[in-house]
């Protein structure tokens, strides 16, 4: 029982205990991974990340997933680049140059409208919520490529992208409102009604109902949050990168799946913290900046990534396992 008891905080805190592990093994691999320069850049790639992680772990908590998060991500960036590009220059945008808070305001709207068919479709038709969010995760992306036909949108104005690259001292704005998120989050899901339901429904849907929540009515405010939340990213995307292409975001979702469940957000609901999440987001981006300054080649990487997605279904599991 005692020997069951250590493995089990050994797992729940296995995030920190890999990322010290990896800030250790990096930093004797390159005397540049623990400059200034470097960490700053590391907290930058967690930004967009952790607000991703995010909205999938309102989702996960509740027990479903959001695997459409990344397309909402870069159907956001699209509408609102396409919205902001001024007149006269071939930026293959609508030549508005509509005010960017008039855009941010549509990209969230964007996020609002894909995650309430994804919630409705799951609750009130009973479709299956990985079915149905891959699905929609295919047509906005297919969206975005015949919208684009390939273009690429650029001219944003500074104002735009303020969120994405201006500073706060030395500390980046995105940096900051990531963070920002994580304790606003950490704050609903420890004190709020509506996290604790979540963690509700997760852990035995029949037992929420029984007990006067409305599990459906809840995991529909799940996906809102969760496509305002990757709408919101978009934004922070399209400022840090200036250039919006049809394919922005791909991929991204194993990423964000990845560092919700290192994190402690378990795949099987009702489990996990925001503290956690945000260690898994910053395990994953040390991981990144420090195979790239090992000079490792991006087809070993790639696998290094899936290997890292692997390894976190099987601590989820293990976690599942010893918890009973």
């Amino acid at each position: 029982m005692k020997s069951k008891k250590i493995i089990l905080a050994i797992l729940d805190n296995i995030t920190w205990i890999l990322l010290a592990s990896m800030v250790v093994l990096f930093a004797t691999i390159s005397d540049r991974f623990l400059t200034s320069n470097n960490l700053i850049n590391i907290l930058v790639h967690a930004a967009v990340l952790g607000i991703m992680v995010i909205g999938q772990s309102v989702t996960l908590i509740s027990g479903n997933f959001d695997l459409s998060a990344e397309s909402t991500l870069g159907m956001a960036a699209l509408v609102g680049a396409w919205l902001v590009s001024p007149a006269g220059d071939l930026t293959h945008g609508s030549g508005w140059g509509v005010h960017p808070f008039a855009a941010v305001g549509v990209m969230l709207v964007v996020g609002l409208v894909i995650g309430w068919i994804n919630g409705n479709l799951i609750t009130r038709l009973k479709m299956n919520n990985f079915v149905v969010t891959l699905a929609m995760l295919i047509i906005v992306r297919g969206v975005m490529l015949g919208f684009t036909k390939g273009n690429t949108i650029t001219k944003m104005p500074d104002l735009f992208r303020a969120l994405g690259r201006n500073d706060v001292g030395p500390i980046p704005i995105s940096v900051i409102t990531m963070l920002l998120a994580f304790v606003i989050a950490w704050v609903v899901f420890r004190y709020r009604r509506f996290g604790r339901d979540l963690y509700a429904i997760g852990g035995d849907e029949e037992a929420a109902l029984a007990s006067g929540i409305d599990p459906k009515k809840r995991i529909r405010q799940a996906y809102l949050v969760s496509g305002v939340l990757a709408g919101f990213a978009g934004w922070m995307m399209a400022g840090r990168l200036g250039a919006i292409v049809a394919g922005l975001g791909e991929g991204m979702i194993f990423e964000v799946q990845a560092a919700a469940v290192i994190g402690g957000i378990s795949l099987f609901g009702g489990r996990g913290s925001m503290l956690g999440a945000l260690g898994g987001v910053l395990l994953l981006s040390v991981i990144d900046s420090g195979l790239h300054l090992a000079r490792v080649s991006v087809f070993w990487i790639q696998a290094v990534r899936g290997i890292v997605i692997l390894l976190a279904m099987i601590i989820d599991a293990q976690r599942v396992r010893f918890s009973g």
